[in-house]
């Protein structure tokens, strides 16, 4: 059975916006830390990229020190909530 969602353009505005937000880039980097605590929380297969993640040097908006990581898409996708 099929279900019609009516939407009003500005339903189908926020909607895009929603979509094009949350889209992955390989090149952004993430405080490793955080992944890391997130991770060791998840599902078992997603546990194994911990070690894999790579560990780079970075500064945070305040201008501290941090441990920065580039992920894959799957921990994206992850962290987004659509797993």
């Amino acid at each position: 059975m099929k279900r019609i969602i009516k939407l009003t353009e500005s339903d189908m505005v926020s909607l895009i916006k929603k979509v094009i937000s949350e889209q992955f880039n390989s090149e952004k980097l993430y405080n490793r830390a955080h992944i890391v605590n997130t991770l060791k929380k998840g599902p078992r297969e997603l546990k194994r990229y911990i070690k894999d993640l790579p560990s780079i040097d970075c500064t945070d908006n305040e201008g501290n020190k941090v441990i920065c990581t580039k992920i894959p898409e799957v921990i994206h996708v992850y962290l987004q909530g659509r797993y």
